[in-house]
């Protein structure tokens, strides 16, 4: 399980707590770039790290991000330059029979001598779908869960931006929401992944010059999985949305050097 909980504009925000993070995944953070504007060593999205770290009160989104780079940059002695790049992406958008993602509810206030909120389930029970169970409400970002033949996402308040750049991890191409739905939702996703993009390919799930399944530029090969859908078809069905193919002209953050070990805490 990946987790990154915490930070401004969260229950916590004077803390972070990300767990078997890879740093692909804290660059998407620390320049507010997405899975397919990072390109540098295949390690980079494969090496696994937990971070933690506190910040004075009255953060900034933006100082953050800010810290996040310069953490980066004397931890890991990060170095790196923009490019523009053409690559094949996928155009997300409203599947003909409409959505079927829910919109997320507005959070009541509490009143003085409210009953809590419900207790999270018990650590490391397990549900029906095989996957650890999760607490509704935690909105420290999507949930990510992974075994062998299968994948799970679930989200909470989540804009379709931040959907298409959720499915990147798992397409091997950009993903550019054109669904024009507006708002936050909740959703559940169940697919089987396609190990060969996830943290094996070119830069990890770094979009290079292959297709999606390892074919070449602007081909996609969809492999039916036993027991789970593909990610494309899964999105058709549970989420009532699609996944199109063509091409996008990106700015790109190319990694000019990154250690692999840190500097020590």
């Amino acid at each position: 399980m990946v987790g990154m909980n915490g930070g401004p504009g969260s229950q916590d925000p004077e803390r972070i707590s990300y767990n078997n993070v890879s740093l692909k995944d804290v660059m998407k953070i620390a320049y507010d770039v997405k899975e397919h504007q990072i390109s540098g060593p295949d390690w980079l999205n494969s090496e696994r790290f937990d971070i933690t770290a506190t910040m004075a009160p009255g953060t900034t989104k933006d100082l953050f991000r800010k810290m996040l780079q310069n953490l980066l940059a004397e931890r890991f002695k990060l170095t790196l330059h923009h490019e523009k790049k053409e690559l094949p992406a996928f155009v997300l958008t409203v599947g003909k029979k409409g959505p079927k993602v829910k919109q997320s509810e507005e959070e009541p206030k509490k009143e003085d001598g409210a009953a809590p909120d419900a207790p999270p389930p018990p650590p490391g029970k397990i549900g029906k779908d095989g996957f650890p169970e999760m607490h509704p409400g935690r909105r420290g970002g999507p949930s990510i869960m992974m075994m062998p033949g299968k994948a799970k996402v679930m989200a909470e308040k989540m804009t379709m931006d931040e959907l298409a750049g959720q499915l990147e991890r798992f397409v091997g191409r950009p993903v550019v929401n054109q669904t024009e739905l507006k708002g936050k939702f909740d959703f559940e996703l169940h697919f089987a992944p396609d190990m060969s993009l996830i943290g094996g390919g070119r830069g990890g799930l770094m979009v290079g010059p292959m297709g999606a399944a390892g074919g070449p530029a602007g081909e996609v090969r969809i492999e039916a999985a036993e027991n789970e859908p593909t990610i494309f078809a899964a999105v058709q069905e549970q989420l009532g949305l699609k996944l199109e193919s063509q091409k996008a002209l990106v700015d790109v953050l190319v990694v000019d050097r990154l250690e692999k070990v840190p500097t020590e805490n």
